[in-house]
């Protein structure tokens, strides 16, 4: 651990003042996955096991294959001649930012309701099973309600009323103890201090800290480990820590238990689902998901009574793609992957802020997929749909005129 301290004192000091594009995906991607393995490597859970060659190699070419496909779409496609300069009505987008907290404000009250309070004012329960299945995609329109009320604070238009109104949504949030919404904020955060202009790695590595003690804080007053779950997780997992330095193991825990499920699976052979997997989100919200909820549930019961310790159940993005189609999915699929986001980087690179709503708010669920690809496959979560209409709608009754310029 000393040496560890030392090796990233050393790389702290000498990268602290320079500069990187976080939204580039290979940036992104090298820094996510480069850290997972970093921390796989050194020995602080001694009862995960050492991976083969055979798995490494297959990990690294995921790597290597995104980052291949990203750098080919960047290095040869450009936007600037072909310029589109959208104007909106900022008052517009502000009276529907007004609108989506009030019906997110409503979904939560109507929760509430339903539920009783909250688990962090004592509701007996548990947080993720905190939601009423037909009022959660209203409350979950905080999303583009955050999107847009961001767009809003870049672009100068009422920056401290709508701070404001995001300080009331976070409090709604917090009420209600999910993780998820806060890492999709900080997201956004980086997002737009990302789009014109390259971010100080000593910045960055403040904003890092600022994570580490969110989830720190979170796991303290939302999911309230007792004790003895603490120290059975220690001996079971073989923590190598120092107990002062305990609050570092459920951070570093998110990151490495991925590796060690999906390449655990990798000597499992699986019924291929041929896109279920990846495409469930979407199947969901077009109300169709129950043609392929059979192969869902039969490759999910396949890994979780394959995994090395049960409460550790997330594998990587990866590990969508290996259920769907197996080791090509994994290979190809990280390639396209790569592709795809090269693609819509080129835009927020070349065209920055001059972006659509749309082309801005597609790159942001890319970047944030990237930014959780050590830990899911976000682009399988439900209710993508719904928001993503959302945002056509704005974009659709805010535009004033689009022109084009060389």
């Amino acid at each position: 651990m000393y040496v560890f301290g030392l090796v990233l004192l050393g790389l702290t000091v000498i990268f602290f003042k320079r500069t990187i594009n976080i939204l580039n995906p290979i940036v992104l991607y090298c820094v996510v996955w480069g850290t997972m393995i970093f921390l796989y490597l050194i020995p602080l859970f001694t009862s995960f096991p050492s991976i083969t060659p055979r798995k490494w190699l297959i990990i690294v070419g995921t790597v290597v294959l995104f980052s291949t496909g990203s750098l080919l779409v960047t290095s040869l496609v450009h936007v600037q001649n072909i310029k589109k300069n959208y104007v909106y009505n900022l008052k517009i987008i502000q009276y529907i930012v007004i609108i989506l907290l009030f019906v997110v404000f409503t979904a939560f009250v109507v929760t509430v309701t339903q539920l009783g309070l909250p688990p962090l004012l004592g509701g007996n329960i548990n947080r993720a099973d905190y939601y009423v299945s037909y009022i959660e995609p209203f409350y979950l329109l905080i999303f583009p309600f955050w999107f847009l009320n961001m767009y809003l604070i870049k672009c100068n238009y009422k920056a401290r009323f709508n701070v404001f109104l995001i300080v009331l949504s976070l409090l709604l949030v917090l009420l209600k103890g999910n993780k998820f919404p806060l890492v999709f904020f900080i997201g956004l955060i980086i997002f737009y201090l990302g789009v014109d202009r390259r971010a100080k790695v000593g910045h960055l590595i403040c904003l890092a800290f600022v994570v580490i003690g969110v989830f720190v804080l979170s796991s303290t007053f939302i999911t309230r480990a007792t004790d003895q779950v603490i120290q059975a997780q220690n001996i079971i997992l073989g923590v190598n820590v120092p107990s002062r330095l305990r609050f570092i193991v459920d951070p570093i825990l998110y990151f490495t238990n991925n590796l060690l499920n999906i390449t655990n699976f990798f000597d499992i052979q699986s019924p291929y689902s041929y896109g279920a997997q990846l495409f469930s989100g979407f199947f969901h919200d077009l109300g169709i998901g129950s043609l392929t909820n059979q192969l869902i549930v039969t490759n999910e019961s396949l890994w979780s009574g394959n995994l090395q310790f049960s409460w550790l159940t997330t594998g990587s993005y990866l590990k969508v793609l290996y259920l769907d189609f197996g080791y090509a999915g994994v290979l190809v699929g990280s390639l396209l992957y790569g592709i795809i986001c090269g693609l819509f980087y080129v835009n927020i690179r070349d065209l920055k802020m001059n972006n659509s709503l749309i082309k801005l708010y597609v790159y942001y669920l890319l970047f944030l997929s990237v930014l959780l690809s050590f830990f899911t496959s976000y682009l399988s979560e439900n209710g993508l749909i719904y928001n993503f209409f959302v945002i056509i709608i704005v974009h659709v009754l805010s535009q004033r005129r689009t022109s084009n310029a060389k």
